[in-house]
């Protein structure tokens, strides 16, 4: 699902990643304008960073594809939206960046990462919540020792 369809999946379920102790950010990549629209539009509770030089999104080596970006998969997935009179808000910024999905540990160890293969390529709540616990329960035990 796109950035945004994903966005609001994860705050419905905010209270289970609050409770795994997981903090969530979010990284646009877009111009402070688009950036501004889109944290506007999604009212994301989530901490918000723009990073426009792309640090961090070629530091976890996420791409940019005209093809990917359009696949018959994302086609499909705004089409659908659109018959289901659901609003998809165009293009915005840069249509072609793919995001991606990281779960970073306490440690800086990187504990999940998903690069999209294309815009609705997301990995599932259950996969983020369960790495999420993990490293969770991993850290209550090393507590408890």
């Amino acid at each position: 699902m796109p950035c945004r369809d994903h966005v609001a999946q994860v705050v419905a379920h905010q209270e289970q990643f609050e409770a795994a102790n997981v903090q969530i950010a979010t990284i646009s990549f877009g111009t402070n304008y688009w950036s501004n629209v889109w944290l506007q539009e999604t009212q994301s509770p989530f901490s918000f960073l723009v990073d426009q030089q792309l640090a961090a999104y070629q530091a976890y080596g996420l791409k940019s594809s005209a093809i990917r970006a359009w696949s018959p998969r994302s086609v499909l997935y705004y089409t659908r939206a659109k018959l289901q009179g659901r609003e998809t808000l165009g293009n915005r910024g840069d249509t072609h960046q793919l995001g991606g999905d990281f779960v970073v540990g306490g440690n800086g160890r990187l504990l999940l990462a998903h690069p999209s293969s294309d815009p609705v390529d997301r990995p599932s709540l259950d996969q983020l919540l369960e790495v999420s616990l993990k490293n969770f329960d991993a850290k209550m035990q090393r507590g408890k020792g």
